[in-house]
């Protein structure tokens, strides 16, 4: 009879600790905030700097005048007038309006500003000429003066003096008529923007240094312009011409009534100049004229 054999217990197996997943998220800090915070100020800080590369940083603005005149110390007898040249240059960083008037007026002149031109509009560093007649009273005696003033609208502390110097201690002579033939001496300048041409005048060759392109001192002659027959556009103009004139229109219907020594200023459209078209270089542009009667030949 088969026994039975009794097996003995073995030892119950040692337990395998486990670990709960939550448990190991709790021990270890979660560091997804802190990236994406990281990264979102990165993306500000390089949005920051690319808009700023695209703007442009904004100018300084700054306001300026200069002025000057063609000529000074005029020669007029009592009663009668000249005129002078103003140039006024637009210094600023930005275009600007100008406002001319008469600062102070110790010569008793009665004093025009060209019409239409009190008020000026300039780009920076554009120049613009402009007309000044004055006339002196019958009783005038002696070197007589005024101040102009150029001031900026943009920034009225902007502003700058030109003194108006007028001999009347002179008498003029002859008074030139249709016909007659003459000699002066002249500066012409582009009513545009002042820059020189042509002059006859020694002062001016010295002084102006404005000059359009071209125009050196090999340019330079100062010997007085000849006219003959002004104020004829024909022979059969006037019963005094002999011929036909040899000055441009403007230019010649200036010195038609001008004394022997006076010194007066035009203004010449293109049509009354070199023409608005045509082949000189002068075609097509306005001019100003300075022109000094110096003799009735």
């Amino acid at each position: 009879m088969a026994r039975r054999v009794k097996r003995k217990k073995g030892n119950p197996k040692a337990a395998i600790p486990t670990y709960r997943e939550e448990g190991v998220k709790a021990a270890r800090p979660d560091t997804r905030p802190a990236l994406i915070a990281l990264l979102l100020v990165i993306l500000l800080i390089g949005s920051a700097l690319y808009f700023t590369s695209m703007v442009e940083e904004t100018p300084v603005v700054e306001y300026g005048v200069d002025a000057k005149l063609l000529t000074n110390n005029h020669n007029t007898e009592p009663g009668y007038d000249t005129d002078f040249v103003l140039i006024v240059e637009n210094t600023g960083s930005i275009t600007d309006t100008f406002d001319i008037g008469v600062k102070s007026n110790d010569g008793g002149f009665v004093i025009t500003i060209e019409e239409g031109y009190e008020s000026i509009i300039l780009a920076k560093d554009k120049i613009k000429p402009i007309l000044i007649n004055v006339k002196t009273s019958a009783s005038a005696t002696g070197l007589l003066y005024a101040h102009l003033e150029v001031r900026s609208q943009g920034d009225i502390s902007q502003k700058t003096e030109i003194r108006l110097d007028v001999n009347t201690d002179y008498t003029f002579g002859n008074l030139s008529s249709v016909g007659n033939s003459v000699s002066v001496h002249y500066a012409g300048i582009l009513a545009e923007n002042a820059e020189l041409f042509d002059s006859s005048m020694e002062y001016i060759w010295d002084n102006y240094e404005n000059r359009k392109s071209g125009v050196t001192d090999s340019n330079r002659h100062t010997d007085a312009l000849s006219a003959d027959n002004i104020g004829c556009d024909s022979p059969s103009t006037h019963e005094d011409c002999d011929g036909s004139r040899g000055m441009i229109p403007g230019f010649d219907a200036k010195m038609v009534g001008m004394y022997e020594g006076q010194s007066l200023a035009v203004r010449i459209p293109a049509k009354d100049a070199y023409g608005e078209t045509g082949t000189s270089e002068l075609t097509g542009e306005d001019l100003i004229f300075a022109i000094v009667m110096v003799s009735i030949d």
